[in-house]
């Protein structure tokens, strides 16, 4: 099989963005990932999407990465007549448009919906927002950290009583679950135009990502009921099963059981930890003694996986059937022999300096991609794309002159 860069499921399928940051550039990222021809339009001042000047290695900037491989970049001044006219000559044409500008930007810059239905009936229409579209804060700015991680419980939820600061997100988290989310509602609203010819417009916003990520809290509390929450953060010292539970190692290294149906397993954890004793000591015969004894339990547990290190445990577990996992460094991760085999990280194509790259997490029809394309760098595609729609060299040196293109 030679070289393949993208899957073909969305070959055909354009798709015009313009948006900045990392939520709804990754929807985008995800459609080129599975075969769209993405056009990705930037600003012609300030560098463009400012993106660009966060975490740069020597080499390559893996956050643009990210969030923009596989697409062309235009740059186009969009206030300009000029600018916006091009735009819609490559909306006229494209099967979905993408947008993360605020509601004042997208009315400054006629790039509402009904401004790009105009050129084009059938386009598929999708803005991605910090806290939707209505409500008291529909036109407020958000970023994952604040609308997706602060907002929706979660920070609160995983920060201990005594923490002397909250719990903070791993970067981009509320971004990519919102983008994935995005690129999904795109291929769904395509199946639904091919079936019905009707187009739709969707929204996406950080806040509803946020409240996906946490569901399964904020469905407890919703239903809590008169006797209040029944959800709270788990203190590891009491939990309700003392199975699903993280313990320390001798290194200082952490695991994680997560052995959610107990009953079942005690005997053969008990034997891959060294303390057969336990199976029948009516303290912790079954799920019920466990957790009426689950600090005791802990305590001892605690003591247990404390007198080896995680590598050992590695050992001991390894043929115990029941769930549990280390709790991996990102150093860790990058070099799992199970991510690596199954092509979640991949390389970015060639030539190039070294790049590794995140996939996207759905694989089809049994392979994985052998590489990514590359980001573009800024305005990279501007020509290329503008002579493919029509203009000539002398169209674009006018451009040129008046400001509208780089």
């Amino acid at each position: 099989m030679p070289d393949q860069l993208s899957y073909d499921l969305l070959a055909g399928v354009k798709v015009v963005e313009v948006a900045a940051w990392l939520f709804a550039p990754t929807c985008g990222a995800v459609l080129g990932d599975w075969g769209a021809d993405v056009i990705k339009i930037e600003p012609t001042t300030g560098g463009g999407d400012p993106y660009r000047g966060f975490f740069r290695t020597s080499a390559v900037s893996p956050t643009i990465e990210l969030a923009n491989r596989g697409k062309r970049s235009v740059a186009l001044d969009l206030s300009t007549t000029a600018g916006h006219e091009a735009l819609l000559r490559l909306v006229a044409d494209a099967d979905v448009f993408v947008t993360s500008l605020q509601p004042s930007s997208r009315f400054r810059l006629r790039i509402e919906a009904d401004d790009i239905r105009a050129a084009n009936p059938s386009i598929i229409y999708i803005r991605a927002s910090g806290y939707g579209t209505r409500g008291p804060d529909a036109e407020t700015p958000g970023f994952d950290a604040a609308a997706a991680w602060a907002r929706t419980g979660i920070a609160q939820f995983l920060t201990a009583p005594d923490a002397p600061a909250p719990t903070g997100p791993p970067g981009g988290i509320g971004d990519c679950v919102g983008g994935l989310s995005g690129a999904g509602a795109v291929a769904a609203a395509l199946f639904k135009r091919e079936r019905t010819g009707t187009p739709s417009e969707i929204d996406v916003s950080l806040l509803a990502g946020g409240l996906w990520m946490n569901a399964t809290i904020l469905m407890m509390e919703a239903n809590a009921g008169p006797e209040g929450s029944l959800m709270r953060g788990q203190d590891r010292r009491a939990p309700r099963n003392p199975l699903s539970n993280p313990y320390r190692c001798k290194d200082g290294r952490w695991l994680h059981l997560v052995v959610i149906q107990p009953d079942p397993y005690w005997r053969s954890f008990c034997e891959h930890i060294g303390r057969p004793e336990l199976i029948d000591d009516p303290r912790f015969v079954d799920f019920h003694a466990r957790m009426a004894n689950n600090v005791e339990l802990v305590d001892l547990l605690d003591e247990v996986f404390a007198v080896r290190t995680l590598d050992e445990w590695r050992d001991a577990l390894a043929t115990f059937d029941g769930v549990w996992d280390a709790l991996q460094t990102p150093a860790e991760v990058v070099r799992d022999p199970q991510v690596l085999a199954n092509g979640y990280l991949l390389p970015g194509e060639e030539p190039g300096p070294p790049l590794s790259t995140i996939a996207s997490p759905a694989q089809f029809d049994g392979h994985a991609l052998t590489a990514l394309r590359r980001a573009p760098e800024h305005g990279q595609h501007t020509e290329e794309v503008l002579l493919e729609y029509g203009y000539s060299w002398d169209d674009l040196a006018a451009l040129k002159d008046q400001g509208a293109i780089i």
